[in-house]
């Protein structure tokens, strides 16, 4: 499954795959300068529990260090995952006293 990428104007993005013409994940985000809001993870259910949504988390995130953008993650899986070993995104992680505690994305944090 390969990773692809579609942007609009370097204002929204998206990290998606698709089979067979059919989108079966995607991550989305919008960008404001060096800040990347990442804010939607969603992976169809038939294709859940194959580690879909971690490359794209791994995609996000060499985006990010690729191109000088740090992220705030109000998508509650992205955030769960920057929680689970937080020193290894120091370098990229905006911290919010408002960050979501919630399902805010369509995949569960694990």
């Amino acid at each position: 499954m390969e990773i692809q990428f579609k942007t609009d104007n370097h204002q929204q993005g998206s990290f998606f795959i698709e089979e067979s013409g059919n989108q079966i994940a995607e991550l989305d985000f919008a960008i404001n300068g060096d800040v990347i809001n990442a804010y939607h993870t969603g992976v169809r259910k038939e294709y859940e529990g194959q580690g879909i949504a971690g490359k794209l988390f791994d995609r996000l995130v060499s985006y990010a260090r690729e191109h000088g953008y740090k992220i705030i993650p109000t998508c509650s899986y992205i955030l769960a995952k920057f929680r689970r070993h937080p020193e290894l995104f120091d370098d990229i992680w905006v911290r919010s006293e408002d960050e979501p505690a919630g399902d805010a994305c369509g995949v569960k944090p694990r």
